[in-house]
């Protein structure tokens, strides 16, 4: 706990939306009552400890439903640190939608509610975890980001005791109003550099062939003038 503590303070001030189990207490192992937890706009760490001590015959899992508030949505999951006795070891983590948990835990897992789920392991320090559970998802596919909503997420070592940290990174979802006048600047810088465009090409056209005279501008035009001439 000491060292996700320690890496994530390291590069980052504590918010108020953060959930330390060293401060606020171990989260839920019970599927049918998981640790509610609200978060914030932006940065929103929680730090925890989870895992099987088979000397003492005790399991550790970890259970947090995450509220992503309305109007806002959640960008990614980066695991910022992961701590095991065994490095070469992985632990399991899923994600479903809504609380209660609908799986179970440890072996028992079936997956069947899950939106997706991943292994993380002491390298994968500063990697997005949402990608890797949308590579596992049940069908259909979650898309990226994570509209507004309750998410349960598990946390869990059928072997050892791990340390973790995780950040959640929520943001405001862009406002209709705003994406239109995103759209109409577009569309405006597009068709000035279109007319832009069209202006310096025809500055660079002979001088007969940008006169007003409509009998200066082709050889037709100029042929059909001498005819009309030459019946008069």
């Amino acid at each position: 706990m000491a060292v996700a503590l320690l890496a994530w303070a390291a590069g980052n001030a504590a918010g108020a939306s953060d959930y330390d189990e060293s401060i606020l207490g171990d989260l839920s192992g019970i599927p049918a009552a998981p640790t509610p937890w609200s978060l914030e706009a932006g940065a929103n760490a929680l730090i925890g400890s989870a895992g099987t001590n088979a000397a003492a015959g005790t399991a550790d899992f970890d259970l947090v439903s995450f509220e992503v508030p309305a109007g806002h949505r959640l960008d990614s999951i980066t695991l910022i640190s992961y701590a095991n006795p065994d490095i070469f070891a992985m632990s399991f983590t899923g994600l479903q939608a809504g609380t209660p948990w609908l799986d179970s835990v440890g072996f028992d897992i079936a997956g069947y509610w899950l939106m997706g789920w991943t292994h993380i392991q002491t390298p994968m320090a500063g990697v997005d975890l949402l990608p890797l559970i949308q590579q596992h998802a049940n069908d259909p596919a979650f898309a990226i980001p994570l509209p507004a909503g309750v998410y349960t997420m598990l946390f869990e070592d059928v072997d050892t005791i791990i340390n973790y940290a995780v950040r959640y990174n929520v943001s405001a979802v862009p406002e209709p109003g705003s994406m239109g006048l995103l759209a109409t600047l577009t569309t405006v810088v597009a068709t000035f550099g279109r007319r832009q465009r069209r202006e310096r090409s025809h500055s660079l056209l002979p001088r007969y062939a940008r006169s007003a005279d409509p009998a200066c501008c082709t050889h037709r035009s100029i042929a059909a003038a001498e005819s009309s001439r030459n019946r008069r």
